[in-house]
């Protein structure tokens, strides 16, 4: 069985993998992947330009499991990140999931949350689900996502079922000058905490540039402006971004290798 999973880099510090998938069912205008084919964390290593291009050769179900078997026995492998481009698209997600499962891993879920509905019950109990939220107002999401406004609904009422199941849900939003500005930040918050409660985490993170969105970088300043609205609603708010994160240890490439 064929997987769509292109790129697989591993993190020292918490003895994690972090695992990209080929495709999404977004079409996001700021999407990280329009300025990095690859983990950025990995841009300034030796030798990183000569890999071969992302998306041709995706790894096989059996070909993934003898990978991540062979980093947990050479590395002590504990937890395994599932991220962009967007993880449920998979045919094989529920297969990928049950490998990570049956080597005692802690798995993390980084989605767009749109497909949760059809794969909740294949998710481990007790894992993290890191769900996207762009924009809450529907003509903002539906531009950025190239998706239509009813499609946030669907996100919204994901949300929901993650929450209604044994899973671990984390509420993510980026933070982007002129379009989704620190008080949108706010009214996500505030839905949040009316429709799910105030204690569901949060984390806002910064806009990266890329070349086909004409939004700048934040400042550390705007995003503690919007840390500091949605802490008005909900309990647990945290900014992930250049400004206040330091590089813990070190990033290995697993697949694919150096040409």
């Amino acid at each position: 069985m064929k997987t769509l999973i292109y790129h697989i880099t591993y993190y020292d510090y918490d003895r994690s993998i972090y695992i990209q998938f080929a495709k999404c069912n977004f079409k996001c205008v700021g999407c990280i992947r329009n300025r990095f084919a690859w983990d950025h964390h990995l841009c300034e290593e030796k030798g990183f330009r000569e890999l071969r291009k992302p998306g041709i050769e995706t790894l096989s179900l059996e070909e993934f499991a003898e990978i991540v078997k062979n980093v947990k026995k050479e590395l002590g492998l504990k937890r395994a990140v599932l991220g962009g481009g967007e993880p449920t698209i998979d045919p094989a997600f529920c297969n990928i999931v049950e490998v990570l499962s049956d080597l005692g891993l802690e798995i993390a879920i980084l989605t767009n949350g749109y497909l949760l509905h059809k794969v909740l019950n294949y998710i481990p109990k007790g894992s993290t689900v890191e769900l996207s939220v762009k924009s809450i107002h529907p003509k903002k999401f539906a531009f950025y996502t190239k998706r239509s406004e009813d499609d946030l609904r669907e996100v919204l009422k994901n949300m929901k079922l993650v929450l209604q199941s044994d899973l671990k849900l984390v509420i993510e939003t980026i933070l982007i000058p002129d379009f989704n500005n620190a008080e949108d930040v706010e009214l996500l918050a505030q839905y949040i905490a009316s429709s799910l409660g105030n204690y569901i985490p949060m984390i806002i993170d910064e806009y990266v540039p890329v070349p086909t969105a004409p939004w700048r970088r934040p400042t550390l300043e705007e995003l503690n402006e919007a840390r500091k609205r949605a802490e008005r609603y909900l309990k647990n708010v945290k900014i992930r971004s250049s400004y206040t994160m330091q590089r813990l240890g070190n990033v290995y490439l697993v697949y694919p290798k150096l040409s």
